[in-house]
């Protein structure tokens, strides 16, 4: 099994999500940074759990589909947190499982690109 810094996507999606962790608490920039996801006890973002149950199912390709579809019908910094945990929680998943469900490493590099994008407009 290959590091996770062995692996050039996987480097590209860390990478990313760190950019991403910046951008969001770019408020101020002289603390450290991280990107918290909400626990099972917290209150869980709108649509959440809609697009949790479609994971469940392996129907990565269709909640990526919904998550795109849900954008103007949140407040940005909500929909922000809901995809980074969206894509978080998809390179979780092994390449098999990804295609499986109709989704790719690649497609998340492409999501987590388009959130950094939005969020530099």
């Amino acid at each position: 099994m290959q590091r996770r810094d062995d692996d050039w996507i996987m480097k590209q999606i860390h990478l990313l999500a760190e950019g991403l962790g910046y951008l969001l608490h770019s408020s101020n920039p002289d603390n450290d940074y991280e990107i918290v996801f909400p626990q099972q006890d917290e209150q869980m973002l709108p649509h959440q759990e809609e697009l949790a149950r479609l994971i469940q199912l392996n129907r990565y390709g269709e909640a990526a589909k919904r998550l795109v579809n849900l954008q103007p019908t949140m407040p940005e910094k909500d929909f922000m947190k809901l995809s980074v945990w969206f894509y978080s929680t998809l390179n979780g998943k092994s390449e098999t499982e990804l295609e499986d469900g109709h989704y790719s490493k690649d497609a998340i590099v492409a999501g987590l690109r388009k959130l950094s994008d939005m969020k530099d407009e």
